[in-house]
């Protein structure tokens, strides 16, 4: 689900791709996400940016054999950006892949070279000489991760 505007709420659902599972985007407000079993990406706020974000809340989320769980990120902007009052609480992430919990730049690329930093690049840290690069423009405040709980992770920082 790639999510935008304000007073949203999805519930009691499971998403399973390769890709962002819930991903809230530019602009949003006043969103809560509740009882979804997800495997992807994870659940998602962003890439953000040229905006302002606020008031998401995720909500008694399980996430098995994920390859990230809590992904917030923010992509290049000339212009600034922000997410505000965010909450993720009562998340089970089981067997992630990769980061169970990434909050920063994009992990992504933009072009055809797999491992250019756009801003961060997708190879980052695996490869030598890969980049991961925050953007200027990315301001957050009152995010909390409240209940959290991580089993088995493949990866950790």
């Amino acid at each position: 689900f790639d999510v935008t505007g304000k007073n949203v709420y999805i519930h009691d659902c499971d998403v399973w791709n390769q890709d962002d599972c819930i991903a809230v985007k530019d602009g949003s407000q006043d969103m809560l996400f509740e009882r979804i079993n997800a495997s992807g990406l994870g659940l998602t706020i962003g890439s953000i940016g040229g905006s302002a974000v606020r008031n998401i809340t995720f909500r008694n989320c399980t996430m098995n054999n994920t390859y990230k769980g809590i992904y917030i990120k923010f992509r290049d902007s000339d212009t600034p950006s922000s997410i505000v009052d965010v909450l993720y609480e009562n998340i089970l992430i089981n067997a992630p892949e990769q980061w169970a919990i990434w909050i920063g730049p994009a992990q992504q690329s933009d072009s055809d070279r797999l491992c250019a930093p756009h801003p961060c690049s997708l190879c980052w840290p695996e490869v030598p000489g890969s980049e991961c690069n925050a953007p200027l423009s990315g301001t957050m405040m009152n995010v909390t991760l409240r209940n959290i709980t991580v089993n088995n992770p493949k990866q950790s920082p």
